[in-house]
């Protein structure tokens, strides 16, 4: 079958043959590619045989996707809280140096320093008005925010490509 400009779906393919679809209008769909390769190696070869490329766009990806879908509150839930450790570095690395500031207040909120994933889930098994509201403030700041996260984590995919490995 020949391949075509438009992107479809992730089926395998290695960086350099994600990066021949040109970018225009396919980005978010490129990105979520790069995430679902690397989930894929992650599951193959386990979380040690991650660089820190590869950690920076899944950590972004998890923050994009679950506070999209439901808030601050939804990342700190689910499994994505794995990054919260190291999710404002990621949020810097990639040019997103304000939505890393209100995601460093959503982490603030918790009370939860120094953060790893188990302080994290004691955290947010306590009941927390106060945290809810801040956690509820960084979301709507987050939502108002042109985020740019998709262009933004392309442009650091294509140049720190020879890095990533699907």
């Amino acid at each position: 079958m020949k391949r075509t400009d438009s992107f479809v779906a992730y089926s395998g393919e290695t960086t350099n043959e994600l990066l021949t679809y040109p970018a225009q209008g396919q980005r978010d769909s490129l990105v979520r590619a790069f995430e679902e390769g690397l989930q894929r190696k992650l599951s193959r070869t386990g979380e040690r045989a991650l660089n820190k490329e590869e950690r920076t766009i899944l950590a972004v990806r998890a923050l994009d996707r679950e506070v999209n879908n439901g808030g601050y509150h939804q990342f700190f839930c689910n499994s994505s809280k794995r990054f919260a450790p190291e999710i404002v570095q990621s949020l810097s690395r990639i040019g997103c140096r304000r939505t890393a500031k209100i995601t460093q207040r959503a982490i603030n909120a918790l009370s939860a320093a120094p953060l790893t994933v188990a302080r994290i889930e004691a955290a947010m098994r306590k009941t927390s008005e106060e945290r809810d509201r801040e956690l509820e403030r960084c979301d709507e700041w987050f939502y108002r925010t042109p985020q740019g996260i998709p262009r933004r984590l392309y442009a650091f995919i294509k140049t720190t490509s020879e890095r990533i490995r699907l």
